[in-house]
């Protein structure tokens, strides 16, 4: 998957990642409000070592920088926090004062910085007033006993300091750190779904497992005017096609059809018959679907006659054929819906009414059932100049549509491309399909295709 690709799912399931990511603030103040405050209060110790006699004041600092670092673990011991105890007559275990202690060396210093954290500014404070009162009598027992001249100085020279706000927790960094955790949690989501996510979801996509050019990317949730651009796009594309060389014999019969039910094939056909009349050709919408026909309610034709009586010997084509609601557009109904649809579609009536039509309209589309249940959508292609392969963006499965394209190629028809159906277009798609024409310029290559 390359950039573009994770790019592409980010921006696709953005809403998954501002959910996660305003989930992951909200946790975090929720932990920022169940986490108990912490104050500090601080106290810094010099620690110096006279010069000795024959000594130099750098061998001097040297060994006290040495003794500081000691110190450190000293000062955190339970001897410390037992006198600490003592000293501010606190209630409190030595182990428990110790817990609260924490030190560290300044760097190239002989300062010491003793830090106190309780959930109270006046506990900090007292017990690192104890500490302050405590370390340097303790120091002076270890390492100046017994000796003639003090060896070791250890002196306050600030603190203990009286905490005003908390330490911790910090709001800043709790909100920021479950925003950062919810966007990251989001991304991963976001692109985990769409690599595991079988189904097309992009022009690029269709392109590939279709083996053509994907013709045009209409959106269910625009409005009229923008699914009218869609479909001009798409008749656009096909009239290319044709200025391009593309095998089609000028595509005057189109077979629309798709791999399954359900992904908007009927009206893809009608708006494309619709457009195509708009531009002043004589268009003929052909209702080639016999097993479920919908093009009779959806455009509320009276009942009569259709293709099924056609090819059956029981009416005439001009009988048959009724006006589709626009000018320059011409229908022609499924009809009774017969026993033996793939047999009428397939025979040699059906060749020669095709044959007919061709003669008196500019463009005949034909709306054929899905391609993966029967067989109808093929057996029409073969008085077809060229399939039109609707694919539902989301729904409708890599597999099924490499499915679907084998079985025209099996009999061997044209495969124009395809229109990805029901999602949004991206900015850079829009961009693409209107300032890059070659982008649907024919291709011979086939890819292999999954079974």
């Amino acid at each position: 998957m390359e950039l573009r690709g994770y790019l592409h799912a980010l921006r696709l399931r953005w809403w998954l990642v501002a959910g996660l990511a305003v989930l992951g603030a909200v946790l975090g103040l929720a932990a920022y409000l169940l986490t108990p405050a912490v104050y500090a209060s601080t106290v810094t110790f010099y620690v110096s070592v006279p010069p000795t006699g024959g000594g130099s004041s750098a061998t001097s600092t040297q060994y006290a920088q040495a003794k500081v670092s000691s110190y450190v673990s000293l000062v955190r011991s339970e001897e410390v926090a037992r006198r600490v105890v003592a000293d501010q007559k606190l209630t409190a275990s030595p182990s428990s004062v110790a817990s609260t202690i924490t030190a560290s060396a300044q760097l190239n210093t002989t300062l010491l910085t003793v830090t106190v954290q309780t959930g109270s500014p006046e506990r900090s404070a007292t017990i690192a007033r104890g500490v302050a009162d405590t370390f340097g009598p303790l120091v002076d027992e270890l390492d100046n006993a017994g000796r003639p001249a003090q060896v070791i100085g250890v002196d306050v020279v600030s603190g203990p300091t009286v905490a005003s706000s908390p330490v911790s927790p910090d709001l800043k960094k709790f909100f920021a750190l479950g925003l950062l955790a919810g966007l990251v949690l989001g991304a991963l989501l976001a692109v985990l779904r769409d690599l595991l996510d079988v189904t097309v979801r992009s022009s690029t996509t269709a392109a590939e497992v279709v083996g053509a050019p994907t013709l045009a990317v209409v959106d269910e949730d625009r409005d009229d005017r923008g699914r009218a651009e869609s479909v001009r796009q798409l008749r656009t594309n096909l009239a290319f096609l044709r200025a391009a060389g593309a095998p089609t014999s000028g595509a005057e019969v189109v077979v629309v059809t798709s791999a399954l039910g359900g992904e908007g094939k009927t009206t893809t056909a009608l708006d494309l018959a619709r457009s195509f009349a708009e531009t002043g050709e004589r268009v003929l919408l052909v209702e080639a679907d016999l097993r479920r026909p919908t093009l009779a309610p959806t455009l509320h034709l009276e009942p009569g006659p259709g293709l099924s009586d056609v090819l059956a010997g029981q009416a005439e084509v001009a009988a048959a054929v009724r006006p589709g609601g626009a000018e320059g557009l011409s229908v022609l109904p499924a009809g009774t819906v017969p026993p033996n649809p793939a047999e009428l579609l397939g025979s040699a009536r059906m060749a020669d009414t095709m044959g007919g039509l061709r003669s008196t309209y500019d463009k005949v589309l034909l709306d054929a059932a899905p391609l993966l249940p029967v067989t109808d959508a093929a057996v029409c292609s073969a008085v077809a100049d060229g399939v039109l392969l609707v694919v539902r963006w989301g729904r409708t499965s890599r597999s099924e549509v490499a499915e679907a394209v084998v079985m025209l190629e099996q009999v061997h028809a044209t495969v124009l491309g395809s229109v990805l159906n029901g999602r949004r277009l991206t900015r850079s798609e829009r961009r693409r399909y209107s300032s890059d024409p070659s982008a649907f310029s024919w291709s011979p290559t086939t890819p292999e295709h999954a079974g």
